[in-house]
């Protein structure tokens, strides 16, 4: 199914002429097929997230739960904490213990089979969200409380970074796990080194930076906000390129694994595929509300993603899209 690209896009590292040359060899945008869905929570679904093997996806929700499930979307084993909503969970590079962030103000690691390993506490308000780092031996939380932490696996904080004016919603490790990149409701993204020095501020957003991404890479930097758009950034802060499309906040954002394309989602109930100079490549319709989390399969070929509607849903990445790029389509 095809149609035209809608949205504006504006391509920043260009001439004007240049740009006029890609809006006309613009791809047909495809409408992306959900192959399976199914509902994972009684409320919404904060986060998914493929295990490092692809065979499961972990959720949590507003409830309190945490679950992990097998690809035919199987209930495997529901972690409960409370009733304190569970607004991020990831698995460990290992694949064998997984960390959550909740509105109690407490990070918390897990083993894969629910039994709880340590609580990590000092943050004075909500944990946004928790990280492993790339070896596994550390873990890296945001909070509303405007910082975020580098934290060893016994609860020890390492390093505190501060400077955001308000929360923080978001902090990765770049892929070497050298650097950290946050994002806040001040409005801007900011890149540290582990021992908490500011480096680089990315600034040009309107509203909230809700979420970022690091290339596979590590050499570009991608950024969503509540101002509707997505930006691209090189690692000094220049802007490269800004995708418009969405016409709601956009909430999330990831690049593809092997580096080629970004995938985000909105709270205009979508989620799109785009390729690194502001094209939309695809459109996936079907949720009946905000759409929030979203992961790719480790093997690139599809999207998962969750929503305010309690359902995550399974995406097949249309392969005449990813022709361009010389993907692939198989089955699930």
């Amino acid at each position: 199914m095809s149609g035209s690209i809608s949205g504006s896009i504006e391509l920043l590292a260009h001439p004007q002429a240049v740009h006029s040359q890609l809006l006309a060899q613009l791809p047909t945008q495809v409408k992306a097929e959900s192959v399976s869905q199914f509902k994972a929570h009684p409320t919404s679904v904060l986060s998914v997230s493929f295990s490092p093997d692809g065979s499961q996806l972990l959720t949590t929700s507003s409830e309190g739960s945490t679950k992990i499930w097998d690809r035919q979307g199987k209930e495997v084993i529901e972690i409960k904490t409370d009733d304190s909503i569970i607004w991020n969970a990831t698995f460990s590079p290992d694949g064998k213990s997984i960390a959550t962030g909740a509105q109690d103000k407490i990070a918390r690691i897990w083993s894969i089979d629910g039994k709880s390993i340590q609580e990590l506490k000092g943050h004075k308000d909500w944990v946004n969200t928790v990280r492993f780092s790339p070896d596994g031996q550390k873990i890296l939380t945001s909070s509303s409380d405007g910082t975020a932490r580098l934290w060893d696996l016994k609860g020890k904080v390492i390093t505190e970074f501060k400077g955001h004016l308000v929360m923080v919603w978001c902090a990765i490790f770049s892929p070497d796990g050298q650097k950290i990149l946050t994002a806040s409701s001040d409005g801007t993204a900011r890149l540290w080194d582990l021992n908490g020095k500011e480096l680089v501020q990315f600034k040009g957003h309107r509203d909230w930076v809700r979420s970022v991404a690091f290339s596979p890479d590590g050499k570009l930097i991608a950024t969503v906000s509540s101002d509707k758009t997505t930006k691209l950034w090189d690692l000094n802060g220049k802007e490269l390129v800004q995708f418009k499309g969405h016409t709601g906040a956009v909430r999330n954002v990831s690049f593809s694994p092997d580096g080629k394309y970004l995938a985000t989602t909105s709270q205009d109930g979508t989620a799109r595929l785009w390729d690194l100079r502001g094209n939309q490549l695809a459109l996936f319709q079907g949720h009946q509300d905000w759409v929030i989390g979203l992961s790719f399969s480790p093997d690139g070929k599809y999207l998962a993603t969750s929503s305010a509607d309690f359902m995550v849903r399974f995406w097949s990445l249309p392969s005449n899209t990813l022709s361009q790029g010389k993907g692939n389509k198989t089955g699930i």
